[in-house]
């Protein structure tokens, strides 16, 4: 985990779900990729959204982004 991750407490399965949500992935499709429920995927990205102080994933995103926690793909 770097420092940008550590800073806002990302656990791993969520910077990792924050991470396809950049590659324009759907909760469908990252759930495909990791094993996982479209449901939870969600409960991943939702505690992503609270963690970082956004509504949305896409602010998600721009905020991990501006922050060094993820670069833009």
């Amino acid at each position: 985990m770097d420092v940008g991750s550590q800073r806002f407490a990302l656990s791993p399965r969520e910077l990792e779900c924050l991470i396809w949500v950049t590659r324009g992935k759907s909760s469908g499709d990252i759930g495909g990729i990791l094993g996982l429920s479209p449901r939870t995927v969600d409960s991943y990205l939702e505690k992503v959204c609270s963690k970082l102080r956004v509504r949305t994933r896409i602010e998600a995103v721009a905020v991990a982004v501006r922050a060094g926690v993820i670069e833009p793909d």
